[in-house]
Protein backbone atom coordinates (compact mmCIF):
# COMPACT_ATOMS: atom_id res chain seq x y z
CA UNK A 1 0.00 0.00 0.00
CA UNK A 2 1.59 3.61 -0.91
CA UNK A 3 0.77 6.38 1.68
CA UNK A 4 0.99 9.76 -0.22
CA UNK A 5 1.91 12.94 1.85
CA UNK A 6 1.73 16.24 0.93
CA UNK A 7 4.96 18.34 1.17
CA UNK A 8 3.93 22.14 0.91
CA UNK A 9 6.29 24.90 -1.01
CA UNK A 10 6.29 28.19 -1.16
CA UNK A 11 7.87 30.86 -3.85
CA UNK A 12 9.11 33.85 -1.14
CA UNK A 13 9.80 36.64 -3.98
CA UNK A 14 13.71 34.96 -4.98
CA UNK A 15 13.28 31.43 -4.05
CA UNK A 16 11.19 28.81 -3.04
CA UNK A 17 11.38 27.16 0.01
CA UNK A 18 9.88 24.54 2.31
CA UNK A 19 6.77 25.30 4.58
CA UNK A 20 6.78 21.66 6.80
CA UNK A 21 7.82 21.42 10.25
CA UNK A 22 8.38 19.17 12.45
CA UNK A 23 7.74 20.94 15.73
CA UNK A 24 10.57 24.53 15.01
CA UNK A 25 12.62 22.26 12.86
CA UNK A 26 12.39 21.96 8.70
CA UNK A 27 11.39 18.39 7.41
CA UNK A 28 13.38 15.98 5.80
CA UNK A 29 12.47 12.99 3.48
CA UNK A 30 13.66 10.81 6.17
CA UNK A 31 10.72 12.34 8.42
CA UNK A 32 8.05 11.33 5.59
CA UNK A 33 9.55 7.62 5.35
CA UNK A 34 10.10 7.29 8.95
CA UNK A 35 6.36 7.75 9.60
CA UNK A 36 5.10 5.18 6.99
CA UNK A 37 5.07 7.74 3.92
CA UNK A 38 6.42 6.16 0.93
CA UNK A 39 5.91 9.10 -1.87
CA UNK A 40 5.30 12.85 -1.61
CA UNK A 41 3.01 15.05 -3.58
CA UNK A 42 4.88 18.77 -3.82
CA UNK A 43 2.52 21.71 -4.13
CA UNK A 44 1.45 25.18 -2.85
CA UNK A 45 -1.92 24.70 -3.10
CA UNK A 46 -3.78 25.34 -6.68
CA UNK A 47 -0.44 26.90 -7.44
CA UNK A 48 -0.44 30.84 -5.98
CA UNK A 49 2.85 29.92 -3.98
CA UNK A 50 4.31 29.11 -7.00
CA UNK A 51 6.54 31.50 -9.31
CA UNK A 52 4.35 33.08 -12.73
CA UNK A 53 6.43 34.27 -15.26
CA UNK A 54 3.48 34.88 -17.70
CA UNK A 55 0.98 32.75 -19.66
CA UNK A 56 2.83 31.28 -22.42
CA UNK A 57 4.66 28.22 -23.42
CA UNK A 58 8.16 29.24 -22.40
CA UNK A 59 7.15 30.85 -19.20
CA UNK A 60 5.68 27.57 -18.17
CA UNK A 61 9.06 25.88 -19.34
CA UNK A 62 10.96 28.18 -17.34
CA UNK A 63 9.21 27.89 -14.05
CA UNK A 64 8.10 24.69 -14.55
CA UNK A 65 12.32 23.84 -14.81
CA UNK A 66 12.74 26.41 -12.22
CA UNK A 67 10.89 24.67 -9.82
CA UNK A 68 11.59 21.29 -10.91
CA UNK A 69 15.36 22.29 -10.51
CA UNK A 70 14.70 23.00 -6.54
CA UNK A 71 12.66 19.79 -5.46
CA UNK A 72 15.61 17.70 -7.00
CA UNK A 73 18.03 19.90 -4.73
CA UNK A 74 15.78 19.59 -1.31
CA UNK A 75 13.37 16.50 -1.92
CA UNK A 76 15.10 13.07 -3.18
CA UNK A 77 14.89 10.01 -2.35
CA UNK A 78 11.23 9.07 -2.90
CA UNK A 79 9.04 9.26 -6.08
CA UNK A 80 7.70 12.77 -6.20
CA UNK A 81 4.53 13.86 -7.62
CA UNK A 82 4.66 17.30 -9.20
CA UNK A 83 1.99 19.82 -9.23
CA UNK A 84 0.85 21.61 -11.89
CA UNK A 85 0.13 25.08 -11.10
CA UNK A 86 -3.47 26.15 -11.61
CA UNK A 87 -3.73 29.54 -10.12
CA UNK A 88 -1.35 32.72 -10.59
CA UNK A 89 -0.46 34.31 -7.30
CA UNK A 90 -3.86 36.79 -7.49
CA UNK A 91 -5.75 33.43 -8.22
CA UNK A 92 -6.88 33.38 -11.96
CA UNK A 93 -5.88 30.58 -14.25
CA UNK A 94 -2.28 30.77 -15.56
CA UNK A 95 -3.57 29.96 -18.92
CA UNK A 96 -7.19 29.14 -21.25
CA UNK A 97 -8.46 26.35 -19.66
CA UNK A 98 -11.25 25.80 -22.20
CA UNK A 99 -8.99 24.95 -25.14
CA UNK A 100 -6.83 21.63 -25.13
CA UNK A 101 -3.32 21.86 -25.88
CA UNK A 102 -3.95 19.89 -29.00
CA UNK A 103 -5.40 23.68 -30.05
CA UNK A 104 -3.61 25.65 -27.63
CA UNK A 105 0.06 23.98 -29.14
CA UNK A 106 3.48 26.18 -28.26
CA UNK A 107 1.04 28.67 -26.31
CA UNK A 108 0.14 26.47 -23.39
CA UNK A 109 1.50 27.44 -19.87
CA UNK A 110 0.54 24.35 -18.93
CA UNK A 111 1.83 22.49 -21.26
CA UNK A 112 4.83 24.61 -20.99
CA UNK A 113 5.55 23.32 -17.23
CA UNK A 114 5.08 19.79 -17.97
CA UNK A 115 8.02 19.66 -20.22
CA UNK A 116 9.93 22.06 -18.25
CA UNK A 117 9.48 19.40 -15.20
CA UNK A 118 11.03 16.50 -16.57
CA UNK A 119 14.23 18.79 -18.37
CA UNK A 120 15.67 18.56 -15.02
CA UNK A 121 17.85 15.29 -14.60
CA UNK A 122 15.99 13.49 -11.58
CA UNK A 123 14.87 10.11 -11.43
CA UNK A 124 12.53 10.32 -8.65
CA UNK A 125 9.30 12.11 -10.57
CA UNK A 126 6.59 10.04 -10.93
CA UNK A 127 3.96 12.25 -12.46
CA UNK A 128 2.06 14.82 -12.12
CA UNK A 129 -0.66 16.30 -9.72
CA UNK A 130 -3.21 18.71 -11.03
CA UNK A 131 -3.92 21.10 -8.57
CA UNK A 132 -7.03 22.41 -9.13
CA UNK A 133 -9.25 20.88 -6.18
CA UNK A 134 -12.84 21.82 -7.56
CA UNK A 135 -15.02 18.78 -8.27
CA UNK A 136 -17.46 21.12 -10.05
CA UNK A 137 -14.75 21.74 -13.04
CA UNK A 138 -15.68 21.13 -16.43
CA UNK A 139 -19.40 21.10 -15.20
CA UNK A 140 -21.51 24.73 -15.77
CA UNK A 141 -21.37 25.75 -12.08
CA UNK A 142 -17.58 26.16 -11.65
CA UNK A 143 -16.36 29.62 -12.31
CA UNK A 144 -13.24 28.96 -14.20
CA UNK A 145 -14.42 26.73 -17.13
CA UNK A 146 -12.29 24.11 -17.36
CA UNK A 147 -13.07 22.14 -20.39
CA UNK A 148 -13.60 17.99 -20.67
CA UNK A 149 -10.99 18.24 -23.81
CA UNK A 150 -8.59 20.39 -21.67
CA UNK A 151 -8.11 17.53 -18.96
CA UNK A 152 -8.04 14.70 -21.89
CA UNK A 153 -5.53 16.18 -23.36
CA UNK A 154 -3.32 17.20 -20.83
CA UNK A 155 -3.83 13.67 -19.49
CA UNK A 156 -3.18 12.37 -22.72
CA UNK A 157 -0.05 13.98 -22.81
CA UNK A 158 1.30 13.24 -19.59
CA UNK A 159 0.77 9.44 -20.21
CA UNK A 160 2.73 9.26 -23.31
CA UNK A 161 5.52 11.10 -22.04
CA UNK A 162 5.45 7.47 -19.44
CA UNK A 163 4.09 9.70 -16.57
CA UNK A 164 1.46 9.39 -14.54
CA UNK A 165 -1.50 12.35 -13.38
CA UNK A 166 -2.80 12.52 -10.16
CA UNK A 167 -6.12 14.39 -8.64
CA UNK A 168 -7.35 15.52 -5.33
CA UNK A 169 -10.78 16.93 -5.55
CA UNK A 170 -12.71 18.59 -3.22
CA UNK A 171 -15.94 17.89 -2.54
CA UNK A 172 -17.03 20.17 0.47
CA UNK A 173 -20.30 20.14 2.19
CA UNK A 174 -21.88 18.18 -1.14
CA UNK A 175 -23.48 14.85 0.24
CA UNK A 176 -24.58 11.54 -2.11
CA UNK A 177 -27.56 12.80 -3.66
CA UNK A 178 -25.01 15.76 -5.78
CA UNK A 179 -22.33 13.52 -6.61
CA UNK A 180 -24.41 11.06 -8.66
CA UNK A 181 -25.47 13.47 -11.17
CA UNK A 182 -22.96 14.47 -13.78
CA UNK A 183 -24.41 18.36 -14.32
CA UNK A 184 -23.04 18.68 -10.69
CA UNK A 185 -20.04 16.76 -10.52
CA UNK A 186 -17.17 16.69 -12.97
CA UNK A 187 -15.37 13.74 -10.79
CA UNK A 188 -17.92 11.59 -13.07
CA UNK A 189 -16.70 13.91 -15.86
CA UNK A 190 -13.23 13.63 -15.51
CA UNK A 191 -11.70 11.04 -13.37
CA UNK A 192 -11.44 8.80 -15.43
CA UNK A 193 -8.46 10.52 -17.00
CA UNK A 194 -6.53 10.22 -13.94
CA UNK A 195 -4.72 7.43 -12.33
CA UNK A 196 -5.13 7.92 -9.18
CA UNK A 197 -8.45 10.12 -7.73
CA UNK A 198 -7.86 11.10 -3.67
CA UNK A 199 -10.96 12.60 -2.86
CA UNK A 200 -11.27 14.72 -0.24
CA UNK A 201 -14.50 13.71 1.67
CA UNK A 202 -14.41 17.39 3.58
CA UNK A 203 -16.01 15.91 6.73
CA UNK A 204 -12.86 17.43 8.85
CA UNK A 205 -13.84 20.89 7.77
CA UNK A 206 -17.64 20.82 6.86
CA UNK A 207 -20.40 20.97 9.95
CA UNK A 208 -23.60 20.03 7.13
CA UNK A 209 -23.96 18.16 4.11
CA UNK A 210 -26.54 19.54 1.35
CA UNK A 211 -28.14 16.50 -0.54
CA UNK A 212 -30.38 17.83 -3.45
CA UNK A 213 -33.59 15.56 -3.03
CA UNK A 214 -36.70 16.00 -5.44
CA UNK A 215 -35.19 18.63 -7.21
CA UNK A 216 -34.60 20.96 -4.28
CA UNK A 217 -31.23 21.21 -1.83
CA UNK A 218 -31.89 20.34 1.61
CA UNK A 219 -29.29 20.68 4.08
CA UNK A 220 -28.58 18.10 6.81
CA UNK A 221 -25.91 17.85 9.73
CA UNK A 222 -22.61 16.16 7.99
CA UNK A 223 -22.95 13.46 10.73
CA UNK A 224 -20.20 10.44 10.74
CA UNK A 225 -23.40 8.87 8.84
CA UNK A 226 -23.01 10.95 6.28
CA UNK A 227 -19.26 10.37 6.16
CA UNK A 228 -19.68 6.43 6.16
CA UNK A 229 -22.72 7.04 3.07
CA UNK A 230 -19.87 9.20 1.29
CA UNK A 231 -16.94 7.18 1.63
CA UNK A 232 -19.09 4.04 0.37
CA UNK A 233 -20.39 6.00 -2.66
CA UNK A 234 -16.64 6.27 -3.45
CA UNK A 235 -15.66 2.84 -2.97
CA UNK A 236 -18.95 0.68 -4.63
CA UNK A 237 -20.34 3.67 -7.01
CA UNK A 238 -17.68 5.88 -8.33
CA UNK A 239 -15.51 3.41 -9.80
CA UNK A 240 -18.20 1.55 -12.23
CA UNK A 241 -19.59 5.95 -12.98
CA UNK A 242 -15.99 6.89 -14.09
CA UNK A 243 -15.96 4.09 -16.85
CA UNK A 244 -11.77 3.47 -16.76
CA UNK A 245 -10.92 0.39 -14.71
CA UNK A 246 -7.40 1.56 -14.37
CA UNK A 247 -8.49 4.61 -12.64
CA UNK A 248 -8.12 3.86 -8.98
CA UNK A 249 -10.53 5.38 -6.48
CA UNK A 250 -9.13 6.73 -2.93
CA UNK A 251 -9.46 9.35 -0.14
CA UNK A 252 -7.96 11.88 1.08
CA UNK A 253 -7.12 11.56 5.17
CA UNK A 254 -7.85 14.95 6.44
CA UNK A 255 -6.67 16.62 9.58
CA UNK A 256 -4.53 19.88 10.85
CA UNK A 257 -2.89 22.14 12.89
CA UNK A 258 -6.00 22.42 15.01
CA UNK A 259 -5.81 18.97 16.74
CA UNK A 260 -2.06 20.49 18.69
CA UNK A 261 -4.06 22.48 20.85
CA UNK A 262 -1.51 25.66 20.34
CA UNK A 263 -2.13 27.58 23.33
CA UNK A 264 -2.80 32.12 22.05
CA UNK A 265 -3.97 34.54 24.39
CA UNK A 266 -5.73 37.63 22.79
CA UNK A 267 -5.15 39.88 25.40
CA UNK A 268 -1.91 40.32 24.29
CA UNK A 269 -2.20 39.88 20.54
CA UNK A 270 -1.99 36.72 18.69
CA UNK A 271 0.78 34.64 18.53
CA UNK A 272 -0.46 31.82 16.32
CA UNK A 273 1.88 30.25 14.10
CA UNK A 274 1.25 31.17 10.07
CA UNK A 275 -1.78 30.62 8.45
CA UNK A 276 -4.02 29.95 11.95
CA UNK A 277 -6.40 31.70 13.69
CA UNK A 278 -7.39 32.74 17.11
CA UNK A 279 -9.95 31.31 18.97
CA UNK A 280 -10.24 33.85 21.98
CA UNK A 281 -12.96 32.04 23.81
CA UNK A 282 -10.71 28.44 24.29
CA UNK A 283 -7.06 30.49 23.96
CA UNK A 284 -6.39 28.15 21.16
CA UNK A 285 -5.35 28.52 17.81
CA UNK A 286 -6.90 26.71 14.96
CA UNK A 287 -6.90 26.08 10.80
CA UNK A 288 -9.64 24.74 9.12
CA UNK A 289 -11.36 22.16 11.62
CA UNK A 290 -15.33 22.43 12.01
CA UNK A 291 -14.65 23.27 15.56
CA UNK A 292 -11.43 24.77 17.51
CA UNK A 293 -11.54 22.32 20.77
CA UNK A 294 -8.61 19.87 19.85
CA UNK A 295 -9.83 16.92 21.31
CA UNK A 296 -13.00 17.29 18.91
CA UNK A 297 -10.17 17.78 15.81
CA UNK A 298 -9.00 14.26 16.86
CA UNK A 299 -12.11 12.83 16.77
CA UNK A 300 -13.56 14.40 13.56
CA UNK A 301 -9.78 13.04 11.92
CA UNK A 302 -9.97 9.76 12.98
CA UNK A 303 -13.42 8.93 12.11
CA UNK A 304 -12.13 8.97 8.63
CA UNK A 305 -10.09 5.22 10.10
CA UNK A 306 -13.68 4.05 11.58
CA UNK A 307 -15.26 4.92 8.48
CA UNK A 308 -13.07 2.96 6.62
CA UNK A 309 -13.34 0.27 8.59
CA UNK A 310 -17.38 0.09 8.70
CA UNK A 311 -17.24 0.48 4.90
CA UNK A 312 -15.18 -2.45 4.93
CA UNK A 313 -12.14 -0.67 2.50
CA UNK A 314 -8.68 -1.09 2.79
CA UNK A 315 -7.66 1.36 -0.38
CA UNK A 316 -4.38 -0.12 -2.37
CA UNK A 317 -3.32 3.93 -1.92
CA UNK A 318 -4.30 6.81 0.59
CA UNK A 319 -3.09 10.39 0.78
CA UNK A 320 -2.79 12.46 3.55
CA UNK A 321 -3.56 16.11 4.17
CA UNK A 322 -2.09 17.19 7.77
CA UNK A 323 -1.22 20.86 7.13
CA UNK A 324 2.50 21.83 7.50
CA UNK A 325 4.10 20.33 11.16
CA UNK A 326 4.38 16.38 11.38
CA UNK A 327 3.48 16.81 15.01
CA UNK A 328 -0.23 16.55 13.54
CA UNK A 329 0.80 13.01 12.54
CA UNK A 330 2.49 12.14 15.23
CA UNK A 331 -0.46 13.24 17.69
CA UNK A 332 -3.18 11.20 15.62
CA UNK A 333 -0.60 7.89 14.90
CA UNK A 334 -0.63 7.30 18.49
CA UNK A 335 -4.52 8.10 19.50
CA UNK A 336 -5.47 6.12 16.78
CA UNK A 337 -2.99 3.30 18.30
CA UNK A 338 -4.68 3.63 21.60
CA UNK A 339 -8.29 4.24 20.43
CA UNK A 340 -8.68 1.41 17.21
CA UNK A 341 -5.55 -0.72 17.66
CA UNK A 342 -4.20 -0.05 14.33
CA UNK A 343 -1.85 2.91 12.88
CA UNK A 344 -3.62 6.12 11.53
CA UNK A 345 -0.44 5.92 8.22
Amino acid sequence: MSKLGLWWVRWNGSDYESRMTVGNRKVTVEDFRERGFDRVVVLSGEGRGIKYSGPFYNSGYNDGREFARWVSNHIYGMPLYITIPFSRPEGFPRDQVQMPFEYSGANSYYKGWIDGVPSVDNTDPTGFYWSYESCLQTTSYDGAHVTKEFIQYMSNYIHSNGLELIWIPATRDRGVTYLREESFDGILNIGGYFDYVFIQPNYYQNSVCIEYINGHKQTFPYSYEKLVEKIRWFYEELPRNIKNPNTEISIEMEADRTILGIPCNCDNGHNCPENMKCDCNLEKCYEHCREHQPQKAIDYALDYVKALIDVGWKPSNLAYYFSTDFKVIDTLQEQCRRELNEPYV
